[in-house]
């Protein structure tokens, strides 16, 4: 009797390989690090879930709140906020958000819309002055006029100035302090509201300038 052979396709299959793969372990939610700065400004951002004990160092050491996004809700409000990062100080950078924004993530979580508190807003001793202290050049202490300076155009930054610089791509401009000028028309600065994230150095032509009459920044 004549049989046809089996196809490949029809051949027993091993019990093992008819077992369905396992489902990949779901990633931990992300963290949501936020709160005010000692001038009322909101704060927030998201890292991810296998950074959490990181981002819960950070916001004990900056004084600020944590949650996890775990729910429907936490998770968009998530979505909506920029990404954070992480500092070999134990700090993070936690950018500003919009009040609204800002709100809705108070409401999600049940927190207390509170300042940070002073001792945590404080900036650590070996942060730059603000002024270039010691140094006796344009907005010293120990100049004319004492407090850090907003120049009115590029020709006038110097030592001590208050002036704008992009942090990088999606990360928008952010005040910094002029603490050293350089022979090719560079500065060195220190950002003011982070002075963990070391110096950066720029042109003069890659600075921007606080509006006119705008106290912000200055003290």
């Amino acid at each position: 009797m004549h049989t046809e052979p089996t196809p490949a396709d029809a051949l027993p299959v091993p019990p093992a390989l008819l077992k369905a793969p396992a489902p990949a372990a779901e990633p931990p939610p992300a963290v949501i690090v936020f709160g005010r700065d000692e001038r009322g400004r909101p704060h927030a951002s998201r890292f991810m879930g296998d950074e959490a004990a990181e981002a819960e160092n950070a916001a004990r050491l900056m004084g600020l709140y944590l949650a996890r996004a775990n729910t429907e809700l936490l998770r968009d409000l998530a979505a909506r906020l920029p990404a954070g990062r992480l500092f070999p100080s134990g700090r993070g950078f936690v950018p500003f958000v919009k009040a609204e924004l800002y709100e809705r993530l108070l409401a999600a979580t049940g927190m207390p819309d509170a300042p940070m508190p002073t001792r945590a807003a404080s900036k650590p001793a070996d942060a730059p002055p603000p002024a270039g202290a010691g140094s006796g050049g344009k907005g010293s202490p120990d100049a004319p006029g004492g407090a850090a300076k907003a120049p009115g155009d590029w020709a006038s930054i110097g030592i001590g100035s208050i002036v704008l610089a992009c942090q990088g791509p999606m990360e928008g401009w952010w005040e910094a302090v002029v603490t050293h000028t350089r022979a090719d028309d560079r500065f060195v600065l220190r950002w003011r509201d982070f002075p963990d994230d070391g110096e950066i150095t720029r042109a003069r032509n890659d600075l921007g300038l606080l509006p006119p009459g705008s106290r912000e920044g200055l003290g």
